[in-house]
């Protein structure tokens, strides 16, 4: 299987479809994840997730996001069974595709505020439980002093994706989860998709420009002190973007998500206001 693609899931399914089998075990990363959840769904079979890595929270999410024709699309899928996440295996992992989960789990806490937002300006209901499994989250990392070097940070961090995706679960769709951070992120998969980075850094880069854009300044500062510590980017430059070309990418997030309310509808911003945004955003948390 050649993983994360639409089309790789749909030949997966049907090779299985052949064979007596009770489960499906997905043992990989985030695009063998999703398209073993996808697999499974299309044949109605329940996925045990076995992680290799802790780049994103899409280990324990009922979404499986999958490149096509389009570019990437997110599909609807049961949440795994169960979730097998070894702290040895963990360990071995590539460095950087275990610090990507930090900014997704970050990112929650920029997620649950459109949330908030949208409650109170369109009056989209809340469910107060996925709001606080997912603002847990995000904080729980957010204020541990350790490093991806630690057990115990490994285990936070672990704990954290998994109660993301149970949120979402509970939620019903992504909401506690993605928010303006995931517009972003969805928007640089889709104007750049050679070039885009992990899901992780975009999220996580995504969500200290929203919650800036919504005047939460001494929060945004930290998450991005907290980010830098861990080796993440907040700044477009640390991925190889320009100014101008995430300054686009922001212009079209709210085309990703057509109907979700973030702080990016809620300003509607012109490409010149981007710009002054960002240029008070890039000042405000230092190079």
């Amino acid at each position: 299987m050649g993983g994360g693609t639409l089309d790789d899931a749909i030949r997966l399914a049907d090779a299985m479809k052949s064979g007596h089998y009770d489960a499906v075990v997905g043992l990989g990363g985030g695009k063998i994840i999703d398209c073993a959840k996808y697999a499974a769904a299309r044949i109605g079979l329940p996925l045990v997730a076995v992680a290799t890595n802790l780049s994103h929270d899409g280990l324990c999410s009922p979404v499986a996001t999958l490149d096509n024709d389009a570019g990437r699309g997110s599909y609807g899928v049961p949440n795994p069974i169960a979730v097998v996440i070894d702290l040895d295996v963990i360990r071995e992992a590539p460095a950087r595709y275990v610090r990507s989960g930090i900014g997704d789990v970050i990112s929650n806490i920029s997620a649950v505020a459109d949330w908030e937002l949208s409650h109170r300006v369109t009056g989209e209901s809340i469910d107060g439980l996925a709001a606080a499994m997912a603002r847990q989250a995000g904080e729980a990392i957010l204020r541990h002093p350790g490093d991806v070097s630690q057990d115990d940070f490994l285990q936070t961090l672990a704990e954290g994706l998994v109660m993301t995706g149970i949120s979402m679960s509970v939620a019903g769709d992504s909401r506690p989860a993605s928010g303006a951070c995931h517009e972003i992120n969805h928007a640089f998969d889709l104007l750049f998709p050679k070039r885009a980075a992990s899901h992780g850094e975009q999220c996580g880069m995504g969500a200290v420009f929203a919650m800036h854009l919504r005047g939460a300044g001494e929060q945004a500062g930290y998450m991005a002190e907290v980010l830098r510590r861990h080796q993440q980017p907040v700044l477009p430059g640390d991925i190889g973007f320009s100014v101008d070309e995430f300054v686009q990418a922001v212009e079209f997030a709210p085309q990703t998500r057509p109907g979700r309310y973030t702080i990016l509808e809620h300003l509607n911003l012109s490409t010149d206001q981007i710009k002054d945004a960002y240029a008070d955003y890039a000042k405000a948390i230092g190079s």
